[in-house]
């Protein structure tokens, strides 16, 4: 496969960002209208908001928008290059069925934390359900942004902000490392690295929030 040229790459991330845009903008128009309902979270949200996502990027991976791969023809590795366990297709249903039970379950009356333990049990739950539905990995392409897509909406249903940095692809290059670490560690058990990153990510698009307030009331 060629490597893509720089006028290529920024077509590529240009639709990419318009794909983000708009899952992210439908996801935050059914969460609002959870949250006014007090419904739950359920995961058919984000497969449609994974086929916006590719619908919206175009190219010849529109098709594959919302679908669940149909093979095993993947080999994923973690950073160091080991092997990367992931659901057997044939039972992606069935595993993504489980998850959204517990979704549901675990969405339901879900309030904005006011209490530092409350605070980070959302973070705990964000951090566990987007990553489990990271390692099912049910579709063939996307699953990582899928995988954000829900840890936002459940941010976003107990009225936390959207973390900014995941609706942009532009990630630096030591945060992309870092998150990918955080997902190694989460692979083993240890969610304590992604935990940590979401809690800093919250503070800093809280804080950002702040000064634009700020600043419209000058």
């Amino acid at each position: 496969m060629e490597a893509l040229s720089d006028s290529e790459k920024k077509i590529n991330d240009k639709r990419e960002e318009r794909g983000l845009f708009r899952a992210s903008s439908f996801l935050n128009k059914e969460i609002k209208e959870l949250i006014k309902n007090n419904e739950s979270i359920r995961i058919d949200l984000i497969i449609r908001a994974h086929k916006i996502l590719f619908t919206s990027m175009g190219g010849e991976d529109a098709s594959i928008g919302g679908k669940f791969r149909k093979s095993n023809d993947q080999e994923l590795k973690r950073i160091d290059g080991t092997p990367l366990k992931m659901t057997d297709y044939k039972n992606i249903a069935n595993e993504v069925a489980v998850l959204d039970e517990e979704l549901r379950t675990k969405t339901r009356n879900l309030k904005r934390p006011r209490r530092e333990r409350q605070y980070k049990n959302v973070i705990t739950l964000s951090a566990r359900l987007s990553h489990r539905f990271a390692s099912i990995h049910p579709f063939q392409n996307g699953n990582g942004r899928a995988s954000r897509l829900l840890l936002n909406a459940i941010l976003k249903r107990a009225e936390l902000p959207w973390l900014e940095s995941d609706v942009s692809i532009h990630f630096k290059k030591e945060e992309k490392e870092k998150y990918l670490s955080a997902m190694r560690q989460a692979d083993d058990g240890d969610y304590s690295m992604l935990e940590r990153m979401i809690k800093e990510s919250l503070y800093q698009t809280n804080r950002k929030l702040y000064k634009q307030r700020q600043a419209a009331n000058r």
